[in-house]
């Protein structure tokens, strides 16, 4: 990307009112932006934005499947009486409560029913219509899925069909406490399993869970935080490698038994091991030798790891490991510059995104080859403002988003990227707070129209915020 020209400010100002918004939308007729400020317009100002929405069946198909359709285009498109899409407007993840309500007291289509009971968005009282109408098993077990069905509607569930839908309900967040015990006890093995995964387990089903021999309930149960501690040290010795490598990450997990563990025969179990914050020097100074090189690189990545361990793994045949010190947000300076010399990109771009490098340091890297090192350097906070001002223009696309992406960053780095060739630069840059409205107005009329879709849904929200805080965007004169 060879430095370009660019408008500082654009011509004309941003409309800074939503009526004013719209009315330049409308005189354009961008259909994008149509769609994007939909929601703010007055209602003579909202049937000229659907006349131009929906002046054809392709735009309004398009609409009714195109994800980033707003939840008011889509009731919109739900009431057309001359193209029913119910189904569509059902199935899209942005409709909103009250259309799918609508949508379902408008029509007796069971295929309707069961999006409903899938649909994230489904208003909690018509999950419970749902639950009580027949309904065949595909549509109740999705109800019984549902992230937003409540404690009634799983109650109903399990008393309506025994057994059917349990594994489904004792695996839910909303399901009520009392429910879990009897999902437990009529339950087979996957059904307790689940209910013992569940955060809201009472400690009753815990201890009885614990006389089990049953190695699928055994996984279930050495993973929550109210284990029963006589039952530690027995399940550190158990013959199934998952149990005990569980039982290596948890907190409260006596320290002989770490020593036990860290010994273990399963390179999973050594790998739990390696990630534990309460590791003895000792431990960490066998671990550093051990022959499985991925227990070699989460000791690499452990905070804990002391500046002895991290050098030994620095000189690891494997880069990967040493990738790991690079990674480690705790490896010394002097660590992070013997391994900013590395002869593997993929190790030197490690240090490229630590947060701890020095300026100096971050000048010598900039000056790599290597893509996934210049990406670093231009997404570091700590890079030089002259540094990302020449990486702004970078041929390679992740370098240039990687300054995007840098919260240090300021607007005179970021203007010259909202004429990037890249389509979905400049989307980032159009919802970017950084820029003002008035430096990204020059993108109204992009060539792309996600990208002008991004931006006038932006100047949309922006426009039903108070007066104070929209000048505070503006650029000034």
């Amino acid at each position: 990307m060879s430095p370009q020209r660019f408008l500082s400010k654009s011509e004309s100002q941003v409309p800074m009112t939503a009526q004013a918004l719209v009315a330049h939308v409308l005189e354009s007729g961008d259909f994008y932006a149509a769609v994007a400020v939909h929601g703010i317009a007055d209602a003579r100002q909202r049937q000229r934005l659907e006349e131009r929405l929906f002046g054809s069946r392709r735009d309004v198909l398009m609409l009714a499947r195109w994800e980033h359709t707003p939840a008011n285009v889509l009731d919109a498109l739900s009431r057309l009486e001359h193209m029913p899409l119910a189904r569509r407007v059902v199935k899209h993840r942005n409709t909103g409560g009250s259309t799918l309500k609508h949508q379902f007291s408008q029509s007796d289509d069971p295929a309707l029913t069961g999006l409903l009971a899938l649909h994230a968005n489904t208003p909690a009282p018509l999950l419970l219509q749902i639950a009580m109408g027949d309904h065949d098993q595909v549509v109740l077990k999705g109800l019984a899925r549902n992230p937003s069905a409540q404690p009634e509607v799983l109650r109903l569930l399990a008393q309506r069909f025994p057994r059917r839908f349990d594994k489904e309900i004792a695996s839910h967040a909303a399901v009520p406490v009392d429910l879990l015990g009897t999902l437990y006890h009529r339950g087979d093995k996957f059904v307790r399993a689940a209910v013992l995964g569940h955060k809201q387990v009472p400690e009753a089903l815990l201890l009885q869970a614990a006389k089990s021999t049953e190695t699928l309930i055994l996984r279930a149960l050495v993973k929550h935080p109210q284990l029963p501690a006589a039952l530690v040290d027995t399940l550190s010795q158990h013959k199934d490698n998952a149990i005990r490598a569980a039982l290596a990450t948890r907190a409260d997990l006596p320290l002989h038994l770490t020593a036990r563990l860290a010994l273990d025969e399963s390179d999973s179990v050594r790998r739990a091991v390696a990630c534990r914050a309460d590791l003895a020097p000792t431990l960490m100074q066998m671990l550093a030798q051990d022959h499985d090189p991925w227990v070699r690189q989460w000791l690499g990545r452990n905070p804990m790891a002391g500046k002895h361990v991290l050098q030994k793994l620095a000189l690891d045949i494997h880069e990967d490991v040493r990738r790991a010190v690079a990674r480690n947000p705790n490896c010394p300076i002097t660590l992070l510059e013997k391994l900013a010399s590395d002869h593997r990109s993929w190790v030197r771009a490690a240090v490229a995104y630590q947060p701890n490098v020095t300026s100096c340091l971050m000048a010598s890297l900039a000056r790599d080859s290597a893509v996934d090192v210049l990406s670093g350097v231009a997404a570091n906070p700590h890079t030089a403002p002259a540094l990302l001002k020449r990486l702004v223009f970078s041929e390679e696309l992740d370098v240039r988003r990687g300054v995007i992406l840098n919260p240090a960053a300021g607007p005179e780095t970021l203007l010259p990227l909202l004429q990037d060739p890249y389509y979905l630069h400049r989307v980032m840059l159009a919802s970017s707070p950084k820029l003002s409205d008035q430096d990204k107005w020059q993108l109204r009329d992009d060539p792309d129209a996600r990208v002008r879709f991004a931006l006038f849904q932006w100047l949309a929200a922006r426009a039903l915020r108070p007066v104070a805080d929209r000048y505070f965007y503006r650029r000034k004169a």
